[in-house]
């Protein structure tokens, strides 16, 4: 019964959708060649601002909002990216802004008449907020004041909200999928995923179906599909602008902070985001939300950087590719005469460790009532596989991966993801301040870097199905979530069939879980998640990190690695 249901409503929502999308191809003629649209489309969001504001011939916001509206309607037909569509509200706003500015001459705000998409987490009048969840559907944010904080600020700068992306089943999934809306693909290749939960974002945004947007990180949610997707994201720290006004899959949790980001196809356009949007923060209330009143500052990097970098984190082996992205990175960073040293982070399993644990205090029942009767997508079925288990179950499955099988860190992890008593819930909160203390003092007050450099995870973009028994390759990122630091992520270069093919014996050396990293590497080309052959040309990223709060040091330095790298989309 309850998987009919979903599919009534999934069906439903999806007959929306296309209703939506293909009025406006109708209207706009979105299958039509429309060559001047490259001009917009591949303009930057500050210089579309400027060239509106400054009249330049065939700039108008409207003519913007079409060019964009056409892209997006393309990258969605390639990649199933969008799940609420605001074509024709946008489009009604941008002639609005037009003939306001045609008869006043005033065209006031940051983002005025800049179009911008948002992660379907966000609240936006007049849509639903579902995270792909049938109970969550047909329910959309009625008052402006519930909207995302940062679709305010948006809206308040002058921009403009046209679309919203799509996904996975309640976030905590890096396989953009859900019962509602289906699976978003790859930009770059429709066998693969584009990552999550910010999958769909990154995606539109790597197809130029949106000048720059607005994702989340609360485990690599921003961070994995932008590197997957060949595009920059930054997940700042809490504090410097507004997090509320979105739809949350456990509400009131706060074991990790998650933090709500920017993602564009360069750096520089991350700048004007973030520059714009903590300025605005600092001028505007928001029911009460307690934000630092710490503007944006201009700084000026040390010539001689001083950057800490390692490939391996003794979980899960980075593949070749990974590797050689961050090696090359050190290698540039080198001849430009900044000092590079490797560094050995304080033991990241148990990062994963605190991860399960608080995440899954509760059994996960929080996080599933979301999905109602809706059927669970696959990729959350070893997360939540611990907690459904009998005390002794879960005990005689972490003695087996231990003594039998004897793989300690993946029954250590394991055996952490069960239900807990609130005297157990606060031991793994104290856990995460001793282990992000450390992690800090090591990073930043021992060594003194300026910057870590580091995989972003230990794979390029896998084939949808193959993160079903991978989600704890998300501890790459999972670490600067309970670390709580800056994080930006930018693309450096392209996977290899040559170059980056895996050796022989590649994991005899090996110090991380073997079960998992045998999924990865193991089993040839059809069952192993790395395929250096298959793999030919997909993007790969790299993570920067900085300390707390840095948020225009770490965009400072990510633009350094940029111009170093030369990556071209």
């Amino acid at each position: 019964m309850g998987s009919s249901i979903t599919k009534q409503i999934g069906q439903r929502k999806r007959e929306e959708r296309e209703n939506l999308v293909s009025q406006m191809e109708a209207q706009l003629g979105v299958l039509e060649d429309h060559p001047d649209d490259l001009v917009y489309t591949h303009t930057s969001p500050e210089d579309i601002v400027a060239n509106l504001k400054d009249r330049k011939e065939g700039w108008i916001a409207e003519r913007v909002m079409i060019a964009f509206i056409r892209s997006a309607c393309s990258a969605h037909r390639k990649t199933n990216c969008l799940t609420e569509i605001l074509f024709c509200e946008a489009l009604e706003q941008a002639r609005s802004l037009d003939k306001e500015y045609a008869a006043t001459g005033i065209a006031e705000g940051v983002f005025w008449g800049l179009p911008s998409s948002f992660k379907d987490t966000y609240n936006i009048v007049g849509v639903d907020t579902s995270l792909g969840c049938s109970p969550h559907c047909f329910k959309p944010t009625e008052d402006p004041k519930d909207e995302g904080g940062l679709v305010r600020l948006f809206r308040q700068g002058g921009g403009i909200a046209f679309c919203k992306t799509n996904v996975p089943q309640t976030l905590l999934a890096f396989e953009c999928r859900n019962p509602i809306f289906g699976p978003s693909t790859n930009p770059y290749s429709p066998a693969r995923t584009c990552g999550g939960s910010s999958g769909g974002e990154a995606a539109l945004i790597a197809l130029n179906g949106s000048p720059f947007g607005w994702g989340s990180d609360i485990g690599g949610s921003l961070r994995i599909p932008a590197s997957y997707s060949g595009v920059c994201g930054l997940k700042p720290v809490k504090g410097r602008w507004p997090t509320k006004g979105g739809r949350s899959g456990v509400p009131g949790f706060e074991g990790i902070k998650g933090m709500v980001g920017p993602m564009a196809r360069n750096v520089d356009d991350l700048i004007f985001g973030t520059r714009n949007m903590i300025k605005l923060a600092l001028t505007t209330s928001f029911m009460g939300e307690q934000l630092l009143p710490l503007p944006w500052q201009d700084v000026e990097l040390p010539k001689k950087l001083r950057i800490g970098y390692y490939t391996n984190d003794n979980c899960i082996k980075a593949s070749p590719a990974c590797v050689r992205a961050v090696e090359e990175s050190v290698a540039a960073f080198r001849r430009a005469g900044h000092e590079v040293v490797k560094f050995e982070p304080p033991d990241v399993s148990e990062a994963l460790k605190i991860f399960a644990g608080l995440t899954s205090a509760d059994g996960y029942q929080t996080l599933l009532s979301n999905i109602g009767k809706d059927p669970m997508e696959p990729s959350m079925r070893l997360v939540t596989l611990g907690s459904k288990l009998p005390r002794w179950l879960n005990r005689l499955a972490r003695w087996a991966f231990d003594n039998l099988l004897k793989d300690y860190m993946f029954a250590s992890v394991f055996a952490t993801s069960r239900p807990k008593s609130v005297q157990e819930y606060w031991q793994f909160t104290h856990r995460r301040d001793v282990y992000a203390d450390a992690f800090r003092k090591a990073a930043w007050e021992e060594e003194q870097f300026d910057m870590l450099l580091c995989p972003v995870q230990a794979v390029p973009a896998v084939e949808h199905g193959k993160t079903n028994f991978l989600s704890p390759m998300s501890i790459a990122t999972i670490l600067y979530n309970i670390v709580d630091s800056t994080v930006g992520v930018i693309p450096v270069t392209r996977v290899d069939r040559e170059r980056d093919a895996t050796p022989v014996n590649y994991l005899d050396d090996t110090k991380g879980s073997w079960f998992l990293e045998n999924k990865v590497y193991s089993g040839g080309p059809d069952r192993a998640a790395y395929d250096a052959e298959k793999m030919h040309g997909l993007p790969v990223g790299v993570q920067i990190v900085g300390p707390a709060w840095r948020e225009e040091k770490v965009l400072g330095m990510m633009k350094v690695l940029e111009s170093l790298v030369g990556y071209k989309t």
